[in-house]
């Protein structure tokens, strides 16, 4: 009795066995028959055709076709422009004389003006911002207040609290404040990697802020190169900040507190001083906005946004009522933002500001410019991509461009930098290979815009000012 009830569950165990294999085999087949098609359907045209066996594969797959997508796009992109600027009118290339003016009533401005009232920082804390700028167009105090920058007493320094890397905050007479971002590279440094690549460049934020009055957005933070002398600093400290100043090698050094400070990546002062860039802080009664810019980077390896990869992606931008051309200027302002970080090579642009202090329409300020001038013999062509997807600029941008060719741009920025360098009594700002950089990237704007025009995506209605 006993054997026949083990004859029938050994039986049993190996009918189920069979059936069990049967079925695996039968989902393998329609596994494999269902991956083709959709392989075929989907992917022949960039990699052949493979069985997937689990989840990772995929993933794999998917990042794979993702790059090579983007690479493709990328590359005819820059087929594209290049193309174009071959075929640039002769205008392009020659210098419109009216430059000259421009740069003589900015280096008019600069000029240090006697007798300037008492209170000086009442105004670019009070008189000049409003919803579309920082800096007014006529400035004649300018000159005055960035020397008061560069000279006035500083009665307390502190951690800046923001940011991921090291900064400071000034405290200068009479409560003003200031942040201070010192210098980690020599002027001729090249950084290679990803566009967003190392540690804020000083300079960098100096010479975005004589840029965009020359471009005439007037939206960077005033800004200038000072000496802090450390040893002296070390005296005005507050406490938590002097935990992370030291001595080395008969110099002073120091690390503060940020996101990624340590005392193993100090910078440390160069016959006592400290040499780095001072930007005006904005007072507490603009209250600024924070918001994501649409085409933020992933910054992660492998892994791009969508906008990398989808040349339709401005419509999809233009569907939100927040950036609908019609309705506002905020699109207009990032397409003239991906002009600026362009030209110094800033692609880490991945959130922006606004004053939302009751202003109807406010403009995209240009703030922190540090991950500029890495390379001078590299354009990210991607910086752009505003730009070129969406086909659209302000007609007060373009005109303003179109002033700057022929070398002009390198040259009257140049004569401001020299300017400030003069002032501070510093080394040049950036290398001739950075300025001569600058004029390359100006030709790709004209291809750009010349390309959009050849194709007629522009509409008469959306090259203008929306303000």
């Amino acid at each position: 009795m006993i054997g026949r009830r083990c004859a029938l569950f050994a039986l049993g165990g190996l009918l189920l066995l069979v059936l069990t294999v049967n079925i695996y085999f039968v989902r393998m087949i329609v596994d494999n028959s269902l991956d083709n098609n959709n392989n075929n359907k989907y992917y022949t045209k960039t990699l052949p055709i493979i069985n997937i066996k689990n989840d990772n594969t995929k993933i794999k797959l998917n990042n794979r076709l993702k790059n090579n997508n983007r690479k493709i796009i990328t590359k005819e992109i820059e087929d594209k422009i290049k193309s174009e600027m071959r075929l640039l009118p002769s205008k392009f290339f020659k210098k419109n004389n009216n430059y000259i003016l421009l740069i003589d009533r900015l280096l008019n401005e600069l000029k240090i003006m006697p007798n300037v009232q008492k209170d000086i920082w009442s105004i670019p804390n009070i008189n000049w911002p409003d919803a579309h700028q920082l800096l007014p167009a006529a400035a004649p105090e300018l000159g005055t207040i960035l020397n008061a920058l560069r000279k006035k007493n500083i009665i307390k320094v502190d951690n800046s609290g923001v940011g991921t890397q090291l900064k400071l905050m000034l405290t200068f007479e009479g409560g003003v404040k200031a942040l201070f971002k010192p210098q980690w590279y020599t002027r001729d440094a090249i950084l290679n990697g990803p566009v967003y690549y190392g540690k804020d460049r000083h300079n960098a934020e100096i010479v975005a802020f004589h840029l965009s009055s020359l471009l005439g957005l007037r939206r960077v933070p005033l800004t200038v190169i000072r000496k802090l002398k450390l040893s002296e600093i070390k005296n005005i400290a507050t406490d938590k900040l002097k935990q992370t100043i030291f001595e080395s090698s008969n110099e002073t050094c120091v690390y503060g507190t940020c996101h990624y400070c340590s005392s193993n990546d100090s910078v440390c002062s160069k016959n006592d001083d400290l040499e780095g860039a001072v930007i005006l802080w904005l007072p507490e009664h603009l209250k600024l906005s924070k918001h994501r810019n649409p085409w933020q980077r992933t910054y992660k390896k492998n892994k791009y946004a969508l906008w990398e990869s989808d040349q339709s992606y401005c419509d999809r931008v233009k569907e939100a009522k927040t950036y609908a051309p019609q309705s506002s200027s905020r699109l207009l302002d990032l397409i003239d933002t991906s002009i600026f970080d362009f030209l110094i090579d800033n692609g880490d642009r991945h959130h922006y500001e606004l004053m939302e202090d009751n202003f109807h329409n406010p403009a995209v300020l240009l703030i922190d410019n540090g991950k500029s001038f890495a390379n001078p013999d590299v354009d990210h062509i991607d910086i752009l991509a505003p730009l070129y997807q969406c086909c659209m600029i302000h007609k007060t941008t373009w005109d303003r461009l179109q002033l700057f060719g022929g070398g002009a741009l390198s040259e009257s920025l140049g004569k401001l930098l020299v300017h400030e360098s003069t002032m501070a009594d510093v080394l040049p700002l950036i290398t001739d290979d950075h300025l001569s950089a600058m004029d390359r990237r100006l030709l790709t704007v004209f291809a750009v815009v010349e390309a959009c025009l050849k194709n007629n995506n522009y509409a008469s209605n959306v090259i203008l000012d929306h303000r």
